[in-house]
């Protein structure tokens, strides 16, 4: 399983490290809720109401725990 480490840089944003390589940041946006953009070449798949829509490197999340797991699925996969 892989091994995934967070760094926070407060207030905002998370970065998942792995292998001491930043490859996701999250942060906290104004309106509310949360991004999750890749530093590298991944992509986030299109959301399931939106089947024909792009591949996209951001992400929005509700709340930073379903961020953070998502990020930790992904990177697992």
């Amino acid at each position: 399983m892989t091994h995934v480490t967070w760094d926070h840089n407060p207030p905002t944003t998370w970065t998942a490290m792995m292998d001491g390589q930043a490859l996701c940041s999250i942060k906290r946006k104004d309106i509310g809720g949360w991004t999750a953009v890749w530093m590298d070449e991944r992509l986030w798949p299109a959301p399931p109401h939106l089947p024909k829509a792009m591949p996209q490197p951001t992400r929005f999340f509700s709340s930073l725990e379903e961020a953070k797991l998502a990020v930790e699925q992904a990177l697992s996969a």
